[in-house]
């Protein structure tokens, strides 16, 4: 199972706020995808270990601090 974890902007009617979304590809090569997002890493992580990550990331290990609009974290 590969898990993605993903910035994307989500826009109100004057702004663009980046909030967090995971992804998960089944061996079978079904795909989740969060019913939400999330305004930190880590209330994703633990939304996302309520559907089967059992992974320990750490997204300053990968570069993906915002230091670009969108950041991506995998994690297989």
């Amino acid at each position: 199972m590969t898990w993605e974890f993903v910035t994307k902007p989500v826009r109100s009617v004057n702004a663009v706020s980046w909030q967090w979304e995971w992804r998960c590809v089944g061996e079978d090569g079904t795909r989740k995808v969060s019913a939400g997002t999330f305004s930190s890493f880590r209330e994703c992580i633990v939304d996302a270990r309520l559907h089967g990550f059992s992974g320990d990331p750490d997204p300053r290990e990968s570069g993906t601090l915002f230091q670009r609009p969108e950041s991506r974290f995998k994690w297989y």
